[in-house]
């Protein structure tokens, strides 16, 4: 529903999106501040090579670590047809899905409302084709079930919540659900395995503003902004392709072209704001090749849809299966990339429009595979993820300060209790007219002393009598 809504706001009008450097660098900044620090994890990105996460064990349990709270965040999706415009309202209220320049930001919400207006129909007309409802944000449901189930048989005492960024529940009633329950330390999961400024962004953006402005949000949290490498979830994702290559006809397995399939962006997010989508996706579709799907594949990318002037991430899934179709491909394997639930993008778009496609094309054999949902291997591989951001809740962690890592200032200040001098009372405090602090008080309230008594002698000249009078009497006395 988010790659649909993402369309509608194209179509409706250009997308446009801050291309000046201190917009550009305000992401860029979130994503270094949230970014994971440079060790293991990182070095898996990097060479492609997921790290054991899976084999942490009960340490969180060992350590003496106790309750907390494990946040799931997901775009979340429209329950019925009634709930469409409304939903398609908060999607283009979000400043990460559409931004005005400055002098037009007043329009956002009139032009959220029309947009929401004007396509509600064409969406509810879309969902009514898949059964009129979407299993979104139960399958997220049963995820959290699942996952909170595999964390207390590994020891860790959890309790989870979840958040949606388009519908309910939202932030704001998640963050409420942990005070009642009295939850000071958080993980934050992102049920997007690769991180995105429309997606995790977006959705972290909330949460952001919720830590400074909302009493009751957690004291401690931390966060897994993406886990698209991790060795559970990679395992799981070859297995789901591998069994979809199995329902095909036994003479095309091995041949059948595999297209991965991933939401598409405006490029302006990649090029002018470094989102590192694409990237992740790339290394994904890499690792799933290690793990034996060495059919030949393609990586593309669906739900882009507007007026030229706002180009998309290329190839569409369209046009590369169009394209299969006419260099004479015969079976495909449709995967789709970053999706852990079923949704309109796989209902609706792959399960229908792409394979319409394919048939036109020339494809007899088309298989899409499912998303992972409460897959138990997949549930395992987020238990991990989960134990593995335990320790910065446990204690403080140096790690990214102690390698000199740029962070932004509210990860310093998670990190590291600031003093200034005068607290730490070190050494004495210098001031620019050479006083002390108290010093400065005492010549304050003896300014205000004098102030007050002029402006008394001045008013009453009986006062000045007795004070001259008391100054003469001074003198006439012997020293």
């Amino acid at each position: 529903m988010l790659a649909l809504a993402l369309a509608l706001a194209s179509s409706a009008f250009s997308l446009r999106l801050p291309s000046q450097p201190p917009a550009a660098a305000a992401h860029v900044a979130l994503r270094r501040a949230l970014a994971p620090p440079r060790t293991a994890v990182a070095a898996a990105a990097a060479t492609s090579t997921p790290f054991e996460f899976d084999e942490l064990g009960d340490s969180w349990s060992a350590s003496g670590g106790s309750s907390v709270g494990v946040l799931l965040l997901s775009v979340g999706s429209p329950e019925t047809p009634d709930d469409v415009e409304e939903y398609l309202y908060n999607v283009f209220c979000d400043p990460e899905i559409v931004t005005l320049p400055p002098l037009l930001s007043w329009l956002k919400k009139p032009l959220a409302w029309f947009v929401a207006k004007s396509r509600a129909a064409e969406a509810r007309a879309a969902m009514a084709e898949v059964g009129g409802e979407s299993p979104q944000v139960a399958t997220v449901r049963r995820q959290a079930e699942a996952l909170q189930r595999t964390l207390v048989a590994r020891g860790v005492d959890a309790s989870l919540f979840i958040a949606m960024r388009y519908w309910r529940p939202y932030a704001e009633e998640a963050v409420a659900q942990m005070k009642a329950q009295n939850v000071t330390r958080l993980v934050i999961l992102p049920l997007y395995p690769h991180f995105s400024i429309s997606t995790s962004g977006s959705a972290l953006r909330v949460l952001e503003r919720m830590l400074y402005n909302t009493p009751g949000f957690p004291t401690k949290s931390t966060v897994v902004p993406s886990w698209f490498n991790r060795k559970g979830y990679v395992d799981a994702s070859a297995r789901a392709v591998q069994k979809a290559l199995a329902s095909l006809p036994e003479a095309e397995r091995q041949t059948a072209q595999v297209v991965y399939s991933a939401q598409g962006l405006p490029r302006k997010y990649v090029e002018f704001l470094g989102d590192p989508y694409l990237g992740q996706a790339a290394l994904l579709s890499e690792e799933l090749r290690a793990r034996g799907v060495s059919n030949p594949h393609t990586l593309s990318y669906q739900g882009q849809v507007g007026p030229s002037a706002v180009p998309w991430t290329e190839p569409s899934t369209a046009d590369v299966i169009t394209q299969l179709g006419a260099d004479g491909t015969r079976a495909l394997v449709l995967v789709p990339i970053s999706f852990v639930f079923e949704h309109m993008g796989t209902l609706n778009e792959m399960d229908r429009e792409l394979a319409a496609v394919a048939e036109q094309a020339g494809i007899t054999s088309f298989a899409r595979v499912e998303t992972l949902g409460t897959d138990p291997d997949f549930i395992d591989a987020l238990a991990s993820v989960v134990q593995e951001a335990l320790p910065d809740l446990n204690q403080p962690s140096m790690q990214i300060i102690n390698q000199g890592e740029p962070v932004a200032l509210n990860v310093v200040n998670e990190y590291v209790s600031l003093y200034t001098k005068d607290q730490l009372q070190l050494v004495p405090q210098e001031r620019p007219w050479g006083f002390t602090e108290e010093a400065e008080v005492l010549n304050g309230r003896l300014a205000m002393t004098a102030i007050t008594i002029s402006v008394a002698l001045t008013a009453d000249p009986t006062l000045k009598a007795i004070v001259a009078t008391y100054r003469a009497a001074q003198q006439a006395l012997p020293s």
